[in-house]
């Protein structure tokens, strides 16, 4: 995947990939880990309620979603260096910010940090997605599940850091101010080492030779429209499937601890589990790249179905009288989904429209796909009110059983990139 004889290629992807590492960390962090410091730690020293700080989270997560179509557009009208860049500033900035609002207790300045933040970071997520799709295609999986990687390693090391940190005396505004001061430094890596796609540096993607058989099409075809990615049948097999894989990631990573203290479980316990499933989700996210690149996108999603199922089982099956074993089915079903689902998706996304449409046709696809899992927390938290946690989950199982038969539909086509799409293309232009 690093191109044979190619040390251009291959110096360069290994930077790439360092720095995907790193935006999906971040990534990770923000959207995810922090929320125990900013419902913890930072309502002790400010005296906010938990409300306050959750409300102004849901808003903000709910307008990058609307902020998808607006992101991904962007990414079409300019260079993706100079918006991977600026973005990692001004993440440090509004990281800083929210420090800073924790010192002078201004809600205020917590809120417009929080919001811009949240909507901002989208950008690194997807701009390290559009990096791997355009400079790997036969190993774009692998390449994805290395970058993915820093989704569980956020989940394993974040809040142990952090701990530490509070524990030895930092405050929340000193741990904030030292975490800009590191994405200051992310920020001056991408500046140096970022690249928009190997043509620019004269290589092709995945360090071959020659192009790549579809790279005629890319240059003389058009991006697609709306209206032509919402037309495809195959456009709605992946919205819904992945809409209902999106679903899922927060009725079990959001609820998690409030699944387990419902039933009883000691804290320490499933911290620990927690940590475990994290790092053995590391290798979890890479295999499925593998698998990927070796049968198939839509094969790859539906092992991750299988562990989705193995996550919700888990949940349920778990009680204060279990033993550890369903509370590790539980946390690796977890690990692995966290890190295989943000692989995946984008991954999904270049099979069917192919690497030229990835961005016309993504902007559409994960926006509906967001739509339908921000249906999620409404779903979890009447069932949780009902007392019937168990209940959400065997509901989930169900779902993803329709997912993955969505996507056994979806791999009988050829990823739209292939010699075998590109020549059944040619064949019938010609007919």
């Amino acid at each position: 995947m690093f191109g044979k004889n190619n040390a251009k290629f291959r110096n360069n992807a290994i930077m790439l990939l360092v720095l995907g590492f790193l935006c999906y960390y971040l990534f990770c962090v923000i959207t995810g880990e922090q929320i125990n410091l900013l419902t913890t730690t930072l309502i002790e020293e400010t005296g906010w309620t938990i409300t306050a700080v959750t409300n102004t989270m849901t808003y903000g997560s709910l307008l990058a979603v609307v902020m998808i179509f607006v992101i991904n557009t962007l990414f079409m009208k300019f260079n993706s260096k100079i918006l991977m860049v600026g973005t990692t500033f001004v993440v440090a900035g509004m990281i800083a910010l929210m420090g800073l609002s924790s010192v002078t207790l201004s809600m205020a300045t917590f809120i417009i940090a929080w919001f811009i933040l949240r909507v901002v970071i989208v950008i690194l997520q997807h701009g390290t997605n559009l990096m791997c799709t355009n400079w790997w295609s036969k190993n774009r999986g692998k390449a994805l599940g290395i970058a993915t990687i820093g989704a569980p390693a956020a989940s394993a090391t974040f809040v142990a850091i952090t701990t530490a940190g509070t524990t030895a005396g930092m405050r929340f505004s000193g741990l904030y101010y030292v975490f800009a001061g590191v994405i200051v430094v992310i920020g001056i890596l991408m500046a140096i080492f970022y690249k928009d796609n190997p043509e620019d540096c004269g290589l092709y993607p995945d360090g071959a030779l020659t192009p790549p058989p579809a790279e005629k099409e890319m240059k003389e075809g058009s991006t697609m429209t709306a209206k032509e990615v919402l037309t495809r049948g195959d456009s709605w097999l992946v919205i819904v499937s992945f809409g209902i894989l999106y679903f899922g990631i927060t009725c079990i990573t959001a609820y998690f601890a409030t699944v387990m203290i419902f039933k009883g479980v000691a804290t320490s316990t499933y911290l620990v589990a927690l940590s475990v499933g994290a790092i053995i989700g590391v290798p979890i996210s890479f295999l499925l790249g593998v698998i990927d690149d070796k049968w198939g996108t839509p094969i790859a999603s539906i092992v991750m179905g299988i562990f989705y199922i193995i996550g919700f089982l888990g949940m349920v099956l778990t009680d204060s009288d279990s033993t550890i074993a369903t509370i590790m089915m539980a946390t690796i079903g977890y690990a692995a989904i966290t890190g295989g689902c943000p692989n995946l998706n984008p991954s999904i996304n270049t099979y069917v429209f192919g690497r030229k449409n990835y961005l016309a046709a993504s902007r559409i696809v994960m926006a509906a796909q967001g739509v339908i899992a921000a249906f999620a927390n409404m779903y979890m938290g009447a069932f949780i009110n009902a007392g019937n946690p168990n209940g959400a989950y065997l509901g989930l199982c169900g779902a993803v059983v329709v997912a993955i038969i969505l996507l056994a539909i979806l791999a009988r086509k050829p990823a739209c990139d292939s010699e075998e799409a590109v020549a059944a293309r040619a064949a019938a232009e010609k007919a």
